[in-house]
């Protein structure tokens, strides 16, 4: 079986803006489908102290339903990172923000 090729109509000269069904079709055709993943993060804070505060998690891959429990933020990113190419996504190595937790 051959494949399908597109033959966009010829421009109509003054309506360039307006494409017949058929070509808007062949342009979305050429275009690769994008990468989605979704991911649902789930973080537990445990009060250890007075001062200190312990979490741990549930990080969920939508695409597939793959889920991993985590007790270090790493964990996460590293379960993250085997779905979506992180590396130039890293955050400074010092916070620059301002907000502070209360």
């Amino acid at each position: 079986m051959q494949a399908e090729v597109c033959n966009p109509s010829p421009t109509i000269p003054f309506v360039t803006s307006l494409l017949p069904p058929s070509d808007i079709l062949c342009q979305m055709d050429a275009m690769p489908p994008p990468l989605i993943s979704s991911f649902i993060i789930r973080f537990v804070m445990e009060e250890t102290s007075a001062e200190k505060l312990a979490y741990h998690g549930t990080i969920r891959h939508i695409q597939n339903a793959e889920e991993i429990n985590f007790n270090e933020w790493r964990e996460a990113m590293e379960f993250m990172h085997r779905f979506v190419p992180l590396d130039e996504l890293q955050p400074p190595s010092s916070p620059q923000s301002p907000i502070t937790n209360p």
